[in-house]
């Protein structure tokens, strides 16, 4: 009897300690790596789409912050084609964009500008009814959040809002270790190897900078942001929205 295939490298396996890093690679399979990273990556999608039937109206323009692929302005073009959105996309790094493109080719969007570069050091688009930052943030250092989230406040409309998801680090050690295993049992039931969990682990190290989620909403306020609320929680994944301004003034 043949013994069972042994199951493909994950990407991630072909990273040393802490070199993890967005290449052409990574681009080639982040959709399907991404959905089985992050728990209920889907249903933070779908969260974002449906909020943009209050946040995005015809014609408007949603700035997304590290792209990446252009998962999210497909899923929130796809829900509104009606609206003809417009979308501004950032990233650090060109492949990414470059599937991004191929995959709004045919998307029911306005018009939409590709833009490799440093959300630190800037912003293109004026007037942003909608500002994403998913899974971003949480590669820079603090005051690095701050000055990118000061970039999209002034980039936005004074109606403006701020989407921020990002993975955030419990106070208490208890439900952090309880956080830690229940995010290995979600990978691990979704087709990563314990073997893939662990070279991401050790990737990520000295990359991925978590931060309380009490820091991102401070982080949030002063880059000049109003409001924060939480949006959706699951262990230490966290999606926080907020507005531009108080009431919209």
């Amino acid at each position: 009897m043949r013994p069972p295939a042994e199951p493909a490298p994950d990407i991630a396996e072909s990273f040393t300690t802490g070199a993890w890093a967005f290449t052409p690679e990574v681009a080639d399979v982040f959709p399907e790596h991404v959905r089985a990273s992050v728990p209920f990556y889907d249903a933070i999608q779908d969260l974002v789409a449906e909020a943009a039937d209050w946040l995005l109206p015809a014609g408007g323009l949603v700035a997304d912050l590290g792209a990446a692929t252009g998962i999210t302005v497909h899923r929130i073009a796809d829900r509104h084609p009606e609206r003809r959105i417009r979308a501004a996309l950032y990233d650090t790094e060109p492949a990414m964009l470059d599937r991004a493109r191929e995959a709004l080719a045919d998307a029911p969007a306005g018009h939409v500008d590709y833009v490799t570069a440093d959300i630190r050091n800037g912003l293109q688009h004026t007037g942003a009814d909608l500002t994403l930052a998913l899974f971003t943030l949480q590669f820079l250092a603090l005051p690095d959040r701050v000055t990118a989230l000061s970039c999209a406040r002034a980039a936005s409309a004074p109606t403006g809002a701020l989407i921020v998801a990002e993975k955030i680090r419990p106070l208490d050690a208890r439900w952090a270790e309880i956080a830690g295993d229940a995010s290995h049992d979600w990978k691990a039931a979704h087709g990563i190897s314990d073997a893939a969990i662990r070279a991401k682990a050790r990737a990520l190290r000295g990359v991925l900078l978590p931060h309380p989620q009490g820091t991102l909403a401070d982080a949030i306020r002063t880059a000049g942001w109003c409001s924060p609320e939480v949006l959706f929680r699951w262990h230490s994944w966290a999606v926080l929205g907020a507005f531009a301004t108080v009431g919209g003034m």
